[in-house]
């Protein structure tokens, strides 16, 4: 499956020409990273902003890419973590924690994630600098655009650490980045999704950008709420994370549906965010193109762990909703079931899913962690309990000490959100257990056959190569 790119930057004449794809996917049958490919349509960028509808195009075509990423970054960090079995040949560098910066899994990352900030970036510019586009509209376009840029750049301090900062779409400052600490990126994206927050429309629009639907396609200001708590609780302001969850929460469009297998349905109430494959398409989602076995597991499929099994409760419905599994009558294999359909030939119950980009669930795991945080134990329980009963489980009955308290939540976001934009491995990171769980004691990655550094290093990706030796200004992770 490959990607060609929507925008690229070209300089012709001492201007800046953004090239426009507006084609969506080209299947090639494979299941690898995407590539970003060579655009094969040229458009001055006064041309894309001189009205609402090309605009319109060139934001959303970003949306487009961005539904592959999901799959993408969850099987990364899930073999890499404790979530996922790897039965591929391709993927043993993640599994065996072996990455090297020459590495091709993995590269696809870091080049799609600045791509789409770069897209984002020449929107911005593009609504500013034309005057062809109707003012509400460039309002909202231009906070969409921020909100992308933030959520990028999120992704990429907490899968690389620092990294650059890209607010600009100029060639000459592009070329030469540095890695920006990761606290003052963390503060470009607060900024961006507070502007974000203001600007955006307080309800879901369709492709007019003004015109109310029932769809969760595009950010709205509850969107702009749900990252901001996120960001909030990775950066410990605790009473902000719970203010931004607390008003997404008390929002009554969204709510926990207590039938687990509609969750990840197109337009389900959980959802804050989704996006889906443009169709017409052959397949509804990639993580249920790659991770849904139609038979017994081959060479190339990606199961649950014996680690991620062992983490449910008894009676925990998650685990029969979002783990299905193949039987040979002796053995059985697991895998991820969030997302049901493997391709629209094999959907007889014409089942309609899109991309979980942010939903309800989350939200009450960050506003428990952060009131468990300030030793509000009692609300952080309410919480906690809240997301345990849906999932058909009692009250938690374990220790009610702060530390005790947190590392239930801990647990919780572990089966609840698995395979899912990275959290588990993220979790680990920011709550300094990455080195026990996969180090000594926990050996996850001596189980999956490989060794854990004592200084974990590989808790943070490596830089590619090929990035490094375009900017002299860029450096390495240690321990690549």
């Amino acid at each position: 499956m490959r990607y060609i790119t929507c925008f690229k930057a070209r300089r012709h004449g001492g201007k800046l020409i953004l090239l426009i794809l507006l084609s969506g996917f080209i299947n090639s049958g494979c299941k690898k990273f995407i590539e970003v490919g060579a655009p094969t349509t040229q458009v001055v960028t006064a041309s894309v902003f001189n009205n609402d509808g090309a605009a319109h195009a060139a934001l959303t075509n970003i949306y487009s890419a961005m539904a592959n990423e999901s799959y993408n970054l969850s099987l990364s960090t899930g073999l890499s973590g404790d979530e996922l079995t790897n039965l591929s040949s391709t993927y043993a560098p993640l599994y065996l924690n072996a990455l090297e910066s020459t590495t091709d899994v993995g590269v696809g990352l870091w080049n799609n994630w600045f791509n789409y900030i770069y897209q984002a970036n020449a929107v911005i510019e593009g609504v500013r600098s034309f005057s062809g586009v109707t003012p509400s509209i460039a309002q909202q376009l231009t906070a969409e655009a921020k909100f992308i840029r933030a959520y990028w750049h999120f992704y990429l301090v907490n899968l690389y650490g620092d990294a650059p900062l890209a607010t600009t779409t100029n060639y000459l400052i592009n070329q030469n980045l540095s890695r920006t600490p990761k606290d003052l990126v963390y503060r470009q994206i607060i900024d961006d999704l507070v502007s974000a927050r203001q600007l955006l429309n307080n309800d879901f629009v369709d492709q007019t950008d003004t015109t109310l639907t029932a769809q969760r396609a595009r950010p709205c200001k509850a969107a702009a709420a749900a990252l901001l708590a996120r960001v909030y609780l990775c950066t410990n302001k605790y009473d902000s994370a719970a203010m931004m969850a607390s008003s997404v929460i008390g929002d009554n469009r969204f709510n926990l549906l207590q039938n687990l297998v509609n969750v990840f349905l197109a337009d389900s109430s959980e959802a804050i965010w989704q996006l889906a494959i443009p169709q017409p398409n052959s397949n509804q989602t990639w993580d249920g193109v790659n991770y849904v076995l139609l038979g017994l597991p081959g060479n190339n499929s990606t199961l649950i762990s014996p680690q991620l099994l062992s983490s449910f409760e008894p009676g925990d419905q998650r685990m029969t909703s979002w783990i299905n599994f193949k039987t040979d009558g002796t053995t059985n294999w697991y895998y991820p079931f969030k997302y049901q359909v493997h391709d629209n030939g094999d959907n007889p119950g014409n089942r309609s899913e899109a991309v979980m980009m942010l939903r309800l669930a989350e939200q009450y795991l960050i506003r428990a962690e952060a009131r468990a945080e300030q030793n509000d134990v009692i609300d952080a329980l309410n919480d906690l309990n809240i997301i345990r009963h849906r999932a058909g489980l009692g009250d938690y009955n374990g220790a009610t000490d702060q530390a005790s308290v947190l590392a239930a939540i801990l647990h919780e976001r572990q089966v609840e959100l698995f395979t899912e934009w990275g959290h588990r491995w993220f979790d680990m990171q920011r709550t300094g257990t990455i080195n026990a769980i996969m180090g000594a004691p926990g050996n996850v990655c001596l189980q999956k056959g490989g060794t854990w550094s004592s200084d974990g290093y590989q808790a943070l990706f490596p830089i590619p190569q090929t990035e490094i030796n375009q900017d002299k200004y860029l450096t390495q992770n240690p321990g690549y």
